[in-house]
């Protein structure tokens, strides 16, 4: 896992991206589809759109300033990580996801804890996450990075009971 990276979206990976894209397309998961769909019709729109959103420039309504960043293996992009830079109810201030095709081979641990690093470089110290209760992955991945555990919330829009941790961040990651 030396050849794990967070990079910032951009044109050199758009058929890497694509790929992964199409990787939920396949499984009928169209919640991160929906996310990712918009690369797949006109790539340069959807790079413009997370690069204003990581600066504060024509947000949708109701979200905050968020720095995405895609982990690269091998100059293949195998996960993505949404870093706000305010805490959002429901989805606090990290999200990520690795593609179904790269699950169970550790990239989740490696995202979240590159992600950490990232968090503290845009002047975060503390950080809440959030994931499904029947999430047990992404739970281990919390916490073997330390998260503690404040409680369940639940999340009407969405239908689902989710777990809310706190990471204290190291200045020194």
């Amino acid at each position: 896992m030396e050849d794990l990276f967070l990079i910032e979206p951009n044109e050199k990976y758009k058929k890497s991206f694509q790929n992964y894209a199409l990787a939920y397309k396949k499984i009928n998961d169209n919640h991160y589809f929906d996310k990712y769909k918009k690369a797949l019709d006109n790539f340069k729109d959807y790079l413009n759109d997370l690069h204003n959103y990581s600066i504060g420039d024509n947000l949708p309504k109701g979200t905050v300033v968020t720095s995405t960043f895609w982990l690269t293996d091998k100059k293949e992009v195998v996960g993505v990580v949404r870093i706000r830079h305010q805490e959002v109810q429901y989805g606090g201030h990290i999200g990520y996801d690795i593609s179904p095709d790269c699950r169970n081979k550790g990239y989740g641990s490696e995202i979240l804890k590159l992600a950490l690093k990232k968090a503290v470089e845009i002047g975060l110290y503390e950080v809440i996450l959030t994931c499904n209760i029947d999430n047990t992955a992404s739970k281990r991945i919390i916490e073997k990075a330390s998260g503690k555990l404040l409680g369940t919330v639940f999340d009407e829009e969405e239908n689902e009971y989710l777990y809310k941790y706190s990471i204290t961040l190291k200045t020194n990651l």
